[in-house]
């Protein structure tokens, strides 16, 4: 039974009588956290890039002889539009060019686990939790549990929740399937009167909570500025949908997408092109609606993924599964625009993988000193 697509850890959190008081927030959050009780202006926008993204040749090290010799056949050319410290970004993202220019584009370079598991499984979890083992509640779900002026964090993608499972809001899908779908909520109140079970009786509570959360949430979607091109895809109608929450005046604090395909393991070259032209396209749209909204609060956008890839491209004339990549923050709070170190191609980990200096919790603490 499922009326709003509730997340089956929120569910499992909530059935512990006790489990909403006993959310846990790890020291490496504790800091942040007491700050920013009170403040509501900010909502962050997590941005999944699923598959492992080649951080390489996002933004590449365009005159690094290792790099070139690496990849004969992949290695970006004159095209990359060059920014700083020699890296230069895939010429599919230069519709980002102008946001780098204004400083509402930054990089955190070097970012992922030291040799992580290379199962796409694994490493989601890692980094979904923020935790090198994967287990837990998502880090979103940690670090805002104790802001209680909201009821929810939202995921715009089924694929995107598990950052914000297990804590003490609740984690709650809004996609086209809840847009269409019609809440049921005298059906929920009835079973919640007749039914004898304290945890079945938790359960509907919990669906009741959601379907009426998201019910509030569906009646303050306004309609969005005309004339605004949005991109025909699975993102586009994300960045949608996020556009309506960001101007509702009741968005939650926190907004989760996905974007899928960044598994390259042969003819990367046009695979990733495409990728990144339809995130340029996404990101780009998604700008250009923050700047048409007025009276929102300020917006942070932060895209990952669960890893880079290899140094050297394979004989599909792809890139295998490796360990730091890149990871870009847009927005109106972002930081200095490079953050930490390029990871240096002539001293890679014992796999022949690039050494990552910012760790994934790291990053995250940064991200939430933003707010």
């Amino acid at each position: 039974m499922s009326y709003t697509n509730i997340s089956r850890r929120t569910f499992l959190s909530g059935i512990a009588t006790s489990a909403a008081a006993a959310i846990t927030v790890p020291r490496c959050f504790g800091s942040n956290l007491d700050t920013a009780q009170n403040q509501h202006n900010h909502i962050l926008v997590l941005l999944q890039l699923q598959g492992g993204n080649d951080g390489l040749n996002t933004l590449a090290p365009i005159d690094d002889p290792i790099y070139r010799r690496a990849r004969p056949n992949l290695a970006l050319g004159s095209e990359a539009i060059e920014l700083d410290r020699g890296l230069a970004l895939h010429p599919a993202l230069a519709p980002l060019a102008k946001l780098w220019k204004e400083k509402r584009l930054a990089f955190a370079l070097g970012v992922g686990w030291a040799q992580p598991q290379r199962s796409h499984f694994k490493a989601q979890d890692q980094w979904a939790t923020g935790t090198n083992s994967g287990e837990g509640a998502g880090w979103l779900a940690r670090a805002y549990a104790h802001r209680a002026k909201f009821n929810s964090l939202v995921a715009l993608d089924p694929s995107s929740i598990a950052p914000i499972e297990g804590g003490s809001l609740l984690a709650l899908q809004l996609g086209p399937a809840q847009m269409r779908g019609n809440s049921r909520f005298r059906q929920m109140n009835n079973l919640i009167n007749t039914t004898t079970s304290p945890v079945l009786k938790r359960l509907i509570e919990l669906e009741l909570a959601g379907a009426q959360e998201l019910d509030r949430l569906k009646q303050a979607l306004p309609s969005l500025p005309v004339g605004l091109d949005l991109p025909r895809s699975s993102l586009g109608q994300q960045v949608k949908l996020a556009l309506q929450l960001i101007g509702s005046g009741v968005c939650p604090p926190v907004l989760t997408l996905a974007h899928k395909g960044y598994d390259t393991h042969a003819n990367q070259k046009n695979r990733h092109n495409r990728q990144l032209s339809q995130l340029a396209a996404g990101l780009t749209a998604f700008e250009a609606g923050l700047r048409q909204l007025t009276n929102r609060p300020d917006v942070t956008i932060l895209a990952v993924s669960e890893f880079g890839r290899r140094l050297k491209e394979n004989g599909s004339r792809g890139t295998d599964h490796g360990s730091a990549s890149v990871a870009l923050l847009l927005g109106d709070r972002v930081p200095a625009q490079f953050l930490g170190n390029y990871p240096n191609l002539e001293m890679l980990d014992a796999r022949g993988d690039l050494q990552p200096n910012i760790t994934p919790p790291e990053l995250y603490e940064k991200v939430l000193s933003l707010r």
